[in-house]
């Protein structure tokens, strides 16, 4: 059978208080432990559950393992489908035995959540840790000394795997677009969006985060590369210097998440145009999982493509099959506020703003780890879009 795993710890906070004393909990019992002493100290893979020796006993939870298989060069699903008892240490077992296999671990850590005896993360032994109230305290300082004007305001925050992701939005900070079916106007709040990883999942990352004040709804929208990740390594010093370079580059782009809504709200919402873009069908349906499959199986929509047609008519057949899906989108996954946009009789013009906030919608009805990720792959999704809006609006005409 496959390895047990322990569950991956997630927590959404609205409050400043509550991600705090979050913060205090999970860093206070984490430790490092190099990989490759405990395994040349005999320990072992037990009952497809336990790393240890007899005398140590640690479990993994999913990311931890995950970590594992990656710096092992075995795939994760692979171990995961094992059927018969035993199997998947066995096959661990016999993996750790190699020497070239093993070396690998040579500069790696495990670490690990002492409260639980859990492996939640790998690292390398050079890996700078960067604690999440360290990083708390630099996000409050930088929005001081670099962004006072704004007057940003803490938003939500959410704890994965002692991964915390912090949200700030300014008021002052204002997305106006004007209502399409009437005179009133959506507004969004703009703001930031910062992540730290304890367990070497990620480097510091920098991100726009926009908050739909109608409806409340959340998308994480990403920066360019270059400018919006810190690296864990090297002094302290160095850290923060490049943190607050980082920092001064993403702030000062804010603005053009403004122009994203507008030209969002620009593009009409048109399967058939949309579908005209295997990249974007490809996006569209990995931000919710299986909605595709869900999909074709509700409304009894599958595609059958000739055997001796040409590959014109395939690629045709597609198209129609894909944007007969994505017009089915809304119905089927939107809520309330998207409902009184796809479902209005007074509503034939909704626009790929209010499509990709179906997505947005439905992220709030899920746990703090698939929201997270449909926020991300949503605000991908958006950046895409807005920058090929020509491309789109050739599309609709």
């Amino acid at each position: 059978m496959p390895l047990h795993t322990e569950t991956v710890e997630a927590a959404h906070f609205n409050q400043l208080d509550g991600m705090e004393n979050w913060i205090e909990t999970t860093q206070g019992g984490l430790k490092r432990l190099p990989a490759r002493g405990l395994l040349d100290a005999g320990a072992r893979f037990l009952d497809d559950e336990y790393l240890g020796d007899g005398d140590i006993l640690l479990r993994f939870n999913e990311r931890g393992f995950r970590a594992l298989c990656n710096r092992l060069g075995y795939r994760y699903d692979a171990l995961m489908v094992l059927g018969s008892p035993g199997l998947a240490s066995q096959v661990l077992n016999d993996l750790i035995s190699q020497r070239d296999i093993l070396a690998r671990l040579d500069n790696e850590q495990f670490v690990i959540d002492q409260t639980r005896e859990t492996i939640i993360g790998m690292v390398s032994a050079s890996y700078v840790g960067y604690a999440n109230d360290q990083f708390h305290e630099e996000i409050g300082r930088l929005l001081d000394q670099l962004a006072a004007g704004d007057e940003f305001t803490f938003h939500e925050a959410f704890g994965v795997n002692t991964e915390l992701t912090i949200r700030y939005t300014s008021e002052k900070r204002l997305g106006r677009l004007k209502n399409r079916h009437g005179e009133a106007e959506d507004k969004t709040l703009l703001g930031l969006e910062f992540k730290n990883s304890m367990v070497g999942t990620s480097s510091v990352r920098l991100s726009y985060f926009l908050h739909r004040l109608i409806c409340s709804n959340g998308m994480m929208v990403p920066t360019a590369a270059a400018t919006s990740r810190v690296f864990h390594s090297g002094d302290q010093d160095s850290f923060h210097r490049r943190l607050g370079h980082c920092f001064g580059e993403v702030h000062r782009k804010l603005d053009s998440l403004d122009q994203m809504l507008h030209d969002l709200a620009d593009i009409e919402f048109n399967p058939a145009g949309l579908a005209m873009d295997g990249k974007v069908v490809d996006a569209v349906f990995d931000i919710i999982p299986c909605s595709k499959l869900n999909l074709c199986v509700k409304h009894k929509q599958f595609l059958g493509l000739p055997k001796n047609g040409s590959e014109a008519e395939k690629r045709r057949l597609k198209r129609e099959h894909d944007a007969a899906l994505l017009g089915y989108i809304p119905d089927h996954y939107g809520g309330i506020h998207a409902n009184a946009v796809f479902q209005s009789p007074y509503r034939r013009n909704a626009s790929l703003f209010d499509f990709l906030n179906v997505f947005t919608e439905y992220a709030k009805t899920r746990p703090p780890m698939p929201r997270l990720e449909i926020q991300t792959k949503t605000g991908a999704l958006a950046k895409y879009i807005a920058d090929n809006k020509r491309k789109f609006l050739e599309k609709q005409e």
